[in-house]
């Protein structure tokens, strides 16, 4: 279904419109979304979690929850509930696909409680999202290599969960971006690499470029009819162009959506890490 694909820019909280008009965002923007593509590259279990908004969001709940009793069939539905980034007859298998990935290990009773080998990937993938943040925000350079520390960590992902459930508890700012991209298996992944292929050093849309199904089929684990439909309704949107064979560009009317998107990111992981910092700073109670 053709939705709009325009974002007032009111609507949004102001702290994403800063940080999209920042000088040095263009350049943030393409280092976060290759740095999210490298990362899971390098480990085939956050290429599977990054498939879609629901892996994303069981796999964050399940390391948020780690040091809270762990996650639980009745916790995820809850979350799905709250937030609407997937739908509780999902929560069961996604707790399945976790376990069979080596994400989730069961713990005592129905709880599941994350791998170590997954803490530590996860950790990495927030180091990943840090850097390009720490280019708007030169106090956040530090914080990366803070995060080794298991309670600075532990820190991060309970300020990252609260704020993250905050959000998707309200009125969804980018419909049909999350339609288009966020939903359906490997639709971030594909939208990162249009953002570095169909952008240029500044993060604006060039006139089109090569984008071969087959590639993307290949890249990340689903078929070619699959990567099709997405692009298709990505165009119906309005925030692709198909330009000749193979080849796409972004739309002049969803693009603004898109450059808010990213600013969207970097502004959440901004906000996450000077609370963090500053709780770090904070006197001690006598």
């Amino acid at each position: 279904m053709l939705q709009a694909a325009t974002t007032d820019p009111e609507a949004l909280p102001p702290h994403w419109i800063e940080v999209a008009a920042h000088p040095a965002f263009g350049l943030a923007a393409r280092r976060f979304a290759a740095n999210i593509l490298a990362v899971a590259d390098a480990d085939r279990t956050l290429a599977a979690v990054f498939k879609d908004a629901g892996h994303y969001i069981t796999a964050m709940s399940a390391a948020y929850l780690d040091n809270r009793g762990g996650l639980t069939l009745t916790l995820l539905r809850q979350i799905c509930a709250a937030t609407g980034l997937l739908t509780a007859n999902r929560a069961a298998a996604l707790i399945d696909f976790m376990q069979h990935i080596g994400v989730l290990q069961p713990a005592s009773g129905s709880c599941y409680r994350t791998t170590p080998a997954f803490q530590q990937a996860w950790c990495r993938h927030i180091q990943a999202a840090l850097e390009p943040a720490a280019m708007l925000d030169p106090a956040l350079a530090t914080l990366a290599e803070a995060l080794e520390d298991p309670v600075h960590y532990q820190h991060f992902l309970s300020v990252q969960a609260s704020r993250l459930y905050a959000l998707a508890s309200g009125p969804d700012p980018f419909p049909s971006l999350r339609a288009s991209f966020l939903h359906p298996l490997a639709g971030c992944a594909i939208l990162h690499t249009l953002a570095l292929t169909c952008t240029d050093d500044a993060f604006e849309p060039i006139a089109g470029a090569t984008v071969p199904l087959a590639e993307l089929a290949r890249r990340f684990g689903v078929s070619q009819p699959h990567v099709r439909r997405l692009l298709k309704r990505a165009e119906a949107n309005r925030f692709l162009l198909h330009v000749g064979p193979s080849r796409r560009a972004f739309h002049h009317e969803g693009f603004p959506t898109i450059r808010y998107h990213y600013a969207a990111h970097l502004s959440e992981m901004i906000e996450c890490g000077r609370l963090v910092l500053a709780a770090d700073h904070a006197p001690a109670l006598a």
